[in-house]
């Protein structure tokens, strides 16, 4: 027997979570496939925004929660900048029990531990075969299975796609090390090309990775291995996790007549930090919409207006960077406005283009307000000089 659905979604990350979540609220029978079996380990950073999450969801994300962040260090050679923040908005999880409790929150069948083995798409449906034999028939699918999506390529999808390359590792470190790092995650640049590395604290070890563009054979690992220990941290014997991190461009379609992409599927991850939770959910969300309106056609529209536009300033920030990260380090990393407009993004407050203002207007602000701050310094010392400067950013 073939059971029919209204909307079959493949990958139940963020965003087919996210899609499923909306889509059972609103009555709708829904079939997610997942090739995993949940809890599963996933690679990803894992830093996301509370006040997203609460504005997207009815209940509480509090009992996955890893750790709170309170300050963002930023690192480029020798030079390292702490940056307190003002409120504890930014949070770390696990993406495998991240992902575990949204799906559990979502009204849906699931079949876990089984691939997606052939998608069929007619002008009234979509029929899914699985590894283990077993068909399904939907009105719709939505792709949510990653960068490298069955889904997408089964329909002719994202075959121009590109893609970052990362690495991430798992670390149990001492607790001295633990302790400098607690609530203090660390973005380390200038060590690869077009990329990063980090640090994140979790409850009981650190996330430690790298990501770049067009990197070379070996090259993120051998980076991995000469930079970590600066931090006491080594990496040597550790399993290390490799992942395609996707680039929206905006060129390619990312629907068919009954198929929609999301998540990583649909290439959506943010084009200067990688991050993309926030925008798996985004876009699990306005898929679950457009079906739900009857208009799935209007879905890329969608992504466009409210991912997409922004998405595009982004790339522009990301090739800036990269092309100057000393320059950008120098004037950015210490301007505590332009952490407070990049958490702001992740919180869904802003987008690309209002932080781009953001940076160039306050620049001029910080360089007068700093001189001042100095100054002070010189009258009441060091310890005056930290208490105005907390006084002046953290409640301003």
């Amino acid at each position: 027997m073939n059971p029919t659905y209204d909307v079959i979604i493949v990958g139940a990350g963020p965003a087919g979570a996210t899609a499923a979540y909306f889509l059972g609220n609103a009555g709708r029978r829904v079939l997610v496939i997942e090739k995993a079996t949940q809890p599963r380990y996933k690679t990803c950073g894992g830093g996301l925004s509370l006040s997203f999450l609460k504005s997207q969801f009815s209940f509480s994300f509090d009992p996955i929660i890893e750790t709170d962040v309170e300050a963002i260090i930023y690192a480029f050679g020798e030079s390292c900048v702490t940056v307190p923040l003002s409120t504890s908005d930014m949070r770390m999880v696990m993406r495998d029990r991240f992902d575990a409790y949204l799906l559990a929150h979502a009204q849906a069948e699931v079949w876990q531990g089984i691939s997606v083995r052939r998608v069929t798409e007619t002008s009234t449906g979509v029929m899914v075969e699985t590894s283990d034999g077993r068909t399904a028939s939907g009105a719709f699918l939505i792709g949510a299975d990653g960068a490298n999506s069955v889904v997408a390529h089964a329909v002719g999808l994202r075959r121009g796609k590109r893609l970052v390359a990362a690495i991430e590792i798992e670390v149990s470190v001492p607790v001295e090390v633990m302790d400098r790092f607690a609530k203090k995650p660390v973005f380390i640049f200038g060590e690869v090309r077009y990329g990063y590395a980090w640090i994140f604290p979790k409850a009981n070890h650190l996330s430690v990775g790298i990501a770049a563009l067009h990197p070379k054979p070996g090259e993120l690992q051998a980076i991995l291995h000469r930079v970590m220990p600066r931090y006491g941290i080594s990496v040597a014997g550790c399993q290390m996790h490799g992942h395609p991190i996707p680039i929206y461009t905006g060129r390619e379609a990312i629907t068919t007549r009954r198929v929609l992409l999301a998540g990583d599927a649909a290439g959506l991850a943010d084009p200067f930090s990688g991050e993309g939770i926030r925008l798996a959910i985004t876009s699990g969300r306005l898929a679950a919409e457009a079906i739900l309106a009857d208009q799935p056609e209007q879905y890329e529209k969608m992504i466009s207006r409210q991912i997409g536009f922004s998405q595009f300033w982004g790339m522009g920030v990301s090739w800036l960077f990269y092309h100057f990260q000393r320059a950008c380090f120098s004037l950015g990393a210490s301007n505590p406005f332009v952490t407070r407009a990049f958490i702001d993004l992740l919180s869904g407050r802003t987008r690309y283009p209002a932080v781009i203002l953001r940076i160039f207007v306050t620049l001029p602000l910080f360089l007068v307000v700093e001189a001042l701050i100095q100054l002070a310094g010189l009258v009441g010392g060091a310890d005056k000089m930290r208490w105005i400067r907390n006084k002046i950013y953290l409640t301003g």
